[in-house]
Formats: structure tokens, sequence, C-alpha cells
């Protein structure tokens, strides 16, 4: 449209002339004639302009540029998060870009440094899980929390994360719709809340469907958790011949070593029974045969925190137990029957 691509190109204008004190803007009729356009359109654009609070009129005077804000973001990571994690790697690197991009400045902080914080109205990033005294120790220093892991035990934290309960359900539809009869789900420890929500929302689908068998198998959501798992698996498969299996791991980890497991056995994975991992890791299409798996919508859980970000910058009301479920894709390849 082009009202869209005049807003687009008037901020580009606006963020090279932004400084830090008011800088006056073109009159309507002057932007106008500068991109060809009615004065309507160009009055319909400031006037969404104004209401992001990027640029302000003064009476008599005209309208002008909001000057620069200083846009700072905490940031905590989980002393359980590994450094190689494939899904946190790819989403922090992403995150960090985008943020630097906007102009937000980032500060890593530990514990030690949250007691010692006096900035409450600057946001707190959380990344990964973090544990319930530590939580109740940010709620203290912090007016805003942020995370993309979810806690039911916990108010005043802002969640924006993947849906995993429909992650579980949809996984269990994937087999149903497939007709397998036997579905076995490797779950993870219910300390975990996304594995919690996974298995409650597989087990949700699995019990209103006539004449399935199902099983739920815990396990650490790991590689060496899956290949362990598998000899369960194959005690299965041995007495269940009759019966189209289908297996959904807790994340990509646990399922390709399960793949492994079954392979060194000559079971033929997405043949003889199906495999659903989650999380979509670079080594989920590598694996022969190519792991299906559920893809996060990572630039959608990112265009959100910053979008709530700017909200906090420029002073908007915010809620501070918003909740927001992104949901996850459903990636098909080869070890999923039909």
């Amino acid at each position: 449209m082009i009202k869209e691509k005049i807003k687009e190109e008037l901020l580009k204008i606006i963020e090279k002339n932004r400084k830090e004190d008011y800088v006056k803007l073109s009159s309507e009729r002057e932007l106008a004639q500068t991109f060809n356009v009615s004065r309507t359109t160009i009055r319909s654009v400031m006037k969404e302009l104004i209401e992001e609070g990027i640029i302000v009129q003064f009476q008599g005077k005209g309208t002008y540029i909001v000057p620069k804000k200083e846009k700072h973001v905490y940031v905590l990571n989980s002393t359980d998060l590994k450094t190689e994690d494939p899904f946190y790697s790819k989403f922090f690197v992403a995150l960090t870009n985008r943020l630097t991009e906007r102009g937000f400045s980032l500060n890593f902080i530990s514990m030690d440094k949250v007691i010692k914080n006096r900035n409450r109205d600057i946001p707190l990033l959380l990344v990964g899980l973090i544990n319930d005294e530590s939580i109740e120790k940010l709620k203290e220093k912090f007016q805003y929390l942020i995370s993309i892991e979810q806690y039911f035990n916990h108010d005043k934290i802002i969640q924006i994360s993947v849906d995993d309960y429909k992650i579980g359900w949809s996984a269990a539809e994937a087999f149903i719709k497939r007709k397998h009869n036997y579905i076995i789900h490797l779950c993870g420890p219910e300390r975990y809340t996304a594995a919690r929500l996974r298995k409650l929302g597989f087990l949700d689908r699995v019990k209103i469907e006539e004449g399935i068998k199902y099983e739920i198998i815990e396990g650490k959501m790991n590689y060496k958790s899956g290949y362990e798992l598998g000899e369960k698996i194959l005690d299965i498969f041995n007495n269940e011949r009759k019966s189209k299996i289908g297996i959904f791991a807790a994340n990509d980890w646990m399922a390709i070593g399960l793949i492994q497991r079954l392979k060194e056995s000559g079971i033929l994975v997405g043949k003889e029974l199906s495999i659903i991992g989650c999380d979509d890791i670079p080594l989920a299409k590598e694996v022969v045969p190519n792991l299906t798996t559920f893809k996060w919508d990572v630039e959608k859980i990112i265009s959100e925190i910053i979008e709530l970000l700017d909200d906090i910058i420029n002073k908007k009301k915010i809620i501070s137990n918003k909740r927001v479920l992104v949901s996850a894709k459903l990636i098909i390849r080869e070890t999923l029957m039909n």
C-alpha cells in the first residue's frame, strides 16, 4: 500500500535526522510534494507516528522528531543454560542482533549484580529457566521481567513463549491422522514447564480418541537418554508387530538418540515406525532419516519481545503478567509414515 511505503520512507528520514534534542520535521505540504502524494495521506501517516511516540506536534510551532531515548535492557542467563544448545544459540544471536539494530543497549548481569540493582525501571530479559528462589528476588528488584519460558507458579512475569501444550496435542494429532494406533511420548522431567505442557497436550488428545493405545516414558532431554530409552521402544516394537507405532520425543536430541539405537537394531525408522521430535535443531535435517519435528517461530517471539520493550521505553501501560503464546510449525520429513 502507498501509505505503508510512505511511512517506511518517512521513518528512514526521521531516524537519519534524530538527535538528542527535538528536530523540526518538514510541513505536511512539503512532505506531500516530496513523496508526490496527497496531504491527506501524509496526515494519516503522521497521525500514526504521533500515536507511536515517534514524532510530536506543538501547537503553532509545527511537528518535531522526538529525541533519542536511552534504551537499556538487562539480560540474565540461566545457570543451567548450555552454550552449545542449538535453539538458544540461534535465538540469542537473532535477538541480540535485532535489539542492537533498534538501538537497545544490552547489559548482561548475574544474580550477584541483581542484589545491587537500583535501576528498577529497566526491563530484565530472562533467558532459560530460572529457579523459584531467584525469581522471587528478581520480582523485588525489577518492575518488568520478560521470559520465553512459562512460569505457572509466579505472577508479575511477562511470558512470551511457544505454545508447548499445542505441540503435544499436534504431535498426537499427526499420528492419529496417519492411522497410528500405538502412540508413545518420551517426555522430559516434570520440573520443566515445557516438558510438562507437551505431555499434557499429548495426553489430552490421545485420551479422546477411541481404539488408541498410548504410553508415557520419562527420560532426560538429551541424546544419551533417547538412545537408552531405545531399549524400551524395541521391546514394545517386538511385542506390537501388528500395531502402527508413533513416538513423540520431548526434543530433537532425544529423538536423534532414539533413531540411532533403532537403526543399530535394524529398524527402518519412517517405514516400520514413526518419530517426531521438537525444536528443529540443525541436525534434525542432517540425520538419516531426516527427523520430523516442530519448529519454533523465533522471529515472531523476537518481534513480540521488541514490541513489548518499545512499549516499556515509551511508558505505555504494560500488563505485568501478560501471556503471549506463539504456535510452532510441524516440519514433516522422513521419520513420519503416511
